[in-house]
């Protein structure tokens, strides 16, 4: 069960760089982007994630990764320095925030790079 679980891990973290590497092409510069941060956790047993918006902080949960869906609807993968991410997932504000990055991407999918 233990190896199912680092292989779904890892299979999970070279999709996030291949699609990292993919959309690099393309680059808005900083924006601020307000919506909602949604949490993929995932369920091993099910063998997919789970989309929850939290409402406490979720750096104890298993590792996952992080989206933000804008008011209008795009959606966009989160990266950022360790950091940034830890300060992300230490916050229980989820809901209408602002998150203000580098804008990268295309018409098949943008991520936001938070300094």
């Amino acid at each position: 069960m233990k190896r199912v679980n680092l292989v779904a891990l890892s299979l999970m973290l070279v999709l996030t760089f291949a699609i990292s590497s993919a959309f690099s092409a393309h680059d808005e510069g900083m924006q601020t982007i307000e919506g909602n941060v949604i949490c993929l956790l995932p369920d091993y047993n099910k063998g997919n994630v789970k989309p929850v918006i939290a409402t406490e902080p979720c750096a104890g949960l298993p590792p996952h990764a992080h989206v933000l869906v804008s008011k209008d609807g795009k959606v966009y993968a989160l990266e950022g320095s360790e950091e940034a991410m830890h300060k992300l997932e230490m916050s229980s504000e989820r809901k209408d925030v602002k998150i203000t990055g580098r804008v990268e991407g295309n018409q098949r999918g943008w991520i936001l790079r938070v300094e």
